[in-house]
């Protein structure tokens, strides 16, 4: 049969146009619906085309919300709760793993009375102190770095337009969000009990690593950090973040040292070989430090290679708390006196670091990676940098940047006065050959 096209016509149904935004699951946290703020919200999430709205005016009801179902944003207000929105996010995580966290979008005066008050808004659009919800913009950015640093991303809304709304939103979640998996514990599908036992007693699959640390304007070598990696043979590379915890609740955390300490005295004579002198640094806890005759033990083991124990550096980290300060203190005089230098790990995270600081004698202090990454965005970070130079040099000490992972950072730190770092855009950790390699070649 054949079609006569004069009398034949075709519709063309044209399928609505969804927003990028259209399958966002979000929950709003704001006062009464009967707010000025509260309906300025629901006319911005209408605008953008977010169908799938639950709003509370409660903090508390956001546990059993989060139960029923997935939440993809909490767009929360700053002076209703939302402050305390990723701190309740990390309490719920700790009792019950959550999946991922969803992403926290904070909004506040001026943010939700611009659209409110016409002309005058635009007076309160940029402040000369950036305000949202009664809080500097420079404290609220403070706060979303902690949140940050738990794996919780948080964005904020600059002014009261749909246009700055929608921005916010957006760059918010280009940020990926994190997978949780508690690191204070192995994951259902990661190494034993048993299989950490086995691998330290008998050093099956276990390796040492080493981390280069630079001098900053020359970009040479001058020293590194051992690293303890282990490839479990059914769960792949274990992460010293599910590793170290399991050690230091066995109670195995000078079994790991001996085996990292016997590994790193034999580099140290590898690079004797080589007519190489470099100090090679090694993590102990305070746990370890203060184990009686670990300074003697280490001296005669030193002695033994022909080795000066100036080349073999302690970090003390602060992954477990210190019991009693005026042993460690004695611990760390006594290697010091032993000609071992001693160093103090992530200085800054946290007031224990500036306490022990204060009270006992280091040789060395570390710059936590955190003030490093943040240094790009944070006056706050450049500033604790720059303190942590200044009070180095009035101490006498030396000063190290760790988790240099941007090359712009070099520069940055160098004219902050800080002449040695580590990290990822100096280079990675090293496998013992390459490492050797890079010494020798230099």
């Amino acid at each position: 049969m054949r079609l006569n096209p004069r009398k034949t016509s075709v519709k063309t149904l044209s399928s609505p146009v969804r927003s990028e935004f259209h399958s966002l699951r979000v929950l709003t946290l704001t006062p009464d619906a009967d707010k000025g703020g509260a309906r300025w919200l629901g006319t911005m999430l209408g605008a953008i085309d977010i169908a799938n709205v639950k709003s509370i005016n409660s903090l508390s009801l956001i546990p059993s919300l989060l139960r029923e179902g997935e939440v993809d944003v909490i767009v929360a207000d700053v002076e209703h709760g939302g402050l305390m929105v990723p701190t309740m996010l990390k309490t719920l995580d700790a009792a019950s793993p959550l999946t991922r966290y969803p992403h926290v979008l904070w909004v506040g005066q001026p943010t939700l009375l611009n659209l409110l008050h016409g002309q005058a808004a635009a007076m309160l659009e940029k402040p000369a102190v950036p305000r949202i919800g009664g809080l500097s913009v420079t404290a609220l950015l403070a706060h979303a770095r902690l949140a940050h640093r738990v794996g919780i991303n948080v964005g904020m809304v600059y002014g009261g337009g749909n246009a700055a709304f929608t921005e916010a939103l957006r760059a918010l979640l280009l940020v990926p969000s994190i997978k949780r998996q508690a690191s204070c514990c192995a994951p259902a599908d990661g190494p034993t009990e048993a299989d950490v036992i086995e691998a330290l007693t008998t050093g099956k699959n276990l390796r040492v690593m080493l981390q280069p640390q630079y001098d900053l304007r020359t970009r040479r070598i001058i020293g590194a950090e051992a690293l303890l990696r282990w490839r479990h043979p059914g769960v792949g590379e274990v992460p010293p973040s599910v590793l170290i915890p399991m050690v230091n609740r066995l109670g195995l955390h000078l079994l790991l040292f001996s085996f990292i300490e016997t590994r790193v005295i034999d580099v140290l004579l590898v690079l004797k070989s080589r007519q190489v002198t470099l100090p090679i640094a090694l993590n102990a806890s305070a746990e370890t430090v203060c184990t009686p005759g670990l300074a003697q033990r280490l001296a005669e083991k030193m002695r033994r290679a022909g080795v000066p124990p100036q080349l073999l550096k302690i970090e003390l980290t602060g992954d477990l708390p210190v019991a009693d300060e005026l042993l460690l203190s004695a611990s760390l005089n006594t290697l010091r006196a032993k000609g071992f230098p001693v160093s103090l790990d992530d200085f800054g995270q946290g007031s224990s670091t500036l306490n022990l600081l204060a009270r006992m004698s280091f040789d060395e202090v570390k710059i936590d990676g955190a003030f490093v990454r943040d240094m790009k965005t944070s006056a706050s970070a450049q500033a604790v940098i720059a303190a942590t130079v200044n009070l180095a040099r009035l101490m006498n000490l030396k000063v190290v940047a760790e988790g240099i992972e941007e090359s712009s950072c070099i520069e940055a730190l160098c004219q902050l006065g800080c002449p040695t770092g580590q990290g990822y855009a100096l280079a990675r950790p090293m496998e013992l050959r390459d490492f050797f390699d890079s010494v020798s070649n230099q």
